[in-house]
C-alpha cells in the first residue's frame, strides 16, 4: 500500500497486528516508515517541476548491506554478469521483466515513459519486513524469516511496487479515500498480470494472490491479498468485494488498501469473461486517462468510455464493454443513467 504516498507492499495494519503478537521485526519496520514518507512526500510535491531526463531504462542494483540506507554498494548494472547473490539477481531479472512488459505491451519507456533508470536496493535493514517504492527507486528487505522472506524474489511484489511508480507519473492518484484505493488497485492489477506472464500461466492456472511467496508458513494466512476472493488472504484481511460492505471509516487513509478489494474483484471477473490481455489494455488506457482525485464512479465512467473506444477500434474483443460493465455492476458499481 501507499501510506500517504509511501508505497509499501505490506500494509502498516498487518505490521501492527503482528507487532501486537510480539514480532519485534515488524515493530522495527514500522518505525522506519515516517522517514521514508518524508522523502516520498517531497518528491510528489515537486513532481511537476522535476527535471525530465531522457534515459534508457537501465537497471542498477545496490546492496544495502543490511543498513537502513540506500545505494550503499552498486553490485550489478545493465548488461552485467550475474552475481553469487540471488537477491541481487532476482531484483535485476524481475525489474527487467516488468520494464519489458510495459515497453513491449504498451510502448511505455520505463517507469516515467522517459527511460527512467530502474534502481533496486536489496538487503535493506536487518530483518526488514517490507518492500517499497519511494518516488525514485525500489528497496527490498530480506524479511525476518518468521513471518516474511526475501521480497526481491517475488515478481508480483516487484511489479506491484514499480506500478506505483507508473501510476505516479501517469495519474498521480492521491493516496486517500477512493483515489487511494484506485492507486492500490492498479498496482495489484499489474502485479497479478505480470505474475501470470512471468510464470507462463493462464487465468485458470493462476492463484490470483498477491504476495504469497513472501509469507512464511508461520504467517497467519496464504498471502497479503486475493484478487479472486478479497477478504480471505489472511487473518487481518478485511477487504470487501462489494460496495455494500464499503469501509467508510477514517483509518488507513479512509480505507485505501481495504476498499481496493472492490475494483480488484471487478478486474478478476472481467478477466474471466474477456481474458487478461484485453483487460490489461483496458486498465492501462484507463489509468492514463485518470487524474489525481478520481474516485470509483470516475473510474467507472472512464473505463466504460475507454473500453467502448478500444472495442470500436478492434483492439479488444467484441463484448468487452458489456463484460466490464457487468463486472463492475456485480461489485455494486453501476453506470448512472440520467
Amino acid at each position: 500500500m501507499c501510506d500517504k504516498h509511501h508505497c509499501l507492499i505490506i500494509p502498516p495494519h498487518i505490521l501492527e497486528e503482528l507487532a501486537k503478537l510480539g514480532n519485534t521485526s515488524c515493530k522495527k519496520t514500522l518505525n522506519d516508515t515516517h522517514r521514508i514518507l518524508q522523502k516520498r512526500n517531497g518528491i510528489l510535491n515537486n513532481l511537476l517541476i522535476r527535471e525530465v531526463v531522457e534515459g534508457d531504462g537501465d537497471r542498477f542494483v545496490y546492496d544495502c548491506q543490511n543498513r537502513n540506507q540506500q545505494r550503499v554498494e552498486m553490485v550489478r548494472q545493465e548488461g552485467g554478469e550475474a552475481t553469487d547473490d540471488e537477491s541481487v539477481n532476482k531484483a535485476y531479472v524481475t525489474s527487467g521483466f516488468v520494464r519489458d512488459y510495459f515497453k513491449n505491451t504498451f510502448g511505455l519507456n520505463s517507469i516515467d515513459d522517459n527511460g527512467l533508470d530502474i534502481i533496486s536496493n536489496v538487503h535493506y535493514g536487518k530483518d526488514y519486513n517490507n518492500a517499497f517504492w519511494d518516488g525514485d527507486e525500489m528497496t527490498y528487505g530480506d524479511g525476518d524469516g518468521k513471518e516474511f522472506k526475501d521480497f526481491a524474489s517475488a515478481i508480483d511484489v516487484v511489479a506491484h511496487e514499480l506500478a506505483h511508480g507508473i501510476t505516479q507519473f501517469l495519474a498521480n492518484l492521491e493516496y486517500q479515500s477512493q483515489s487511494g484505493a484506485l492507486n492500490e488497485h492498479f498496482s495489484d492489477v499489474f502485479g497479478t498480470i505480470i505474475k501470470q506472464k512471468y510464470l507462463n500461466q493462464d487465468i485458470s492456472e493462476a492463484d490470483w494472490l498477491i504476495g504469497d511467496t513472501v509469507v512464511t508458513e508461520e504467517f497467519p494466512g496464504v498471502a497479503i491479498r486475493s484478487m479472486k476472493a478479497p477478504g480471505t488472504a489472511n487473518d487481518f484481511d478485511s477487504q470487501p468485494d462489494h460496495m455494500d460492505n464499503y469501509y467508510s471509516g477514517n483509518a488507513d487513509n479512509q480505507g485505501v488498501h481495504i476498499n481496493s478489494g472492490i475494483p480488484n474483484k471487478a478486474f478478476y471477473l472481467s478477466c474471466l469473461e474477456i481474458g487478461i490481455d484485453d483487460c490489461a489494455m483496458i486498465w492501462f488506457e484507463t489509468l492514463k486517462a485518470l487524474w489525481r482525485t478520481a474516485d470509483f464512479n470516475d473510474m467507472l465512467d472512464v473505463i466504460l468510455r475507454v473500453t467502448e473506444g478500444l472495442q470500436n477500434e478492434g483492439k479488444v474483443c467484441d463484448g468487452a464493454l458489456q463484460a466490464v460493465e457487468n463486472s463492475f455492476s456485480t461489485v455494486g458499481l453501476s453506470k448512472v443513467v440520467a
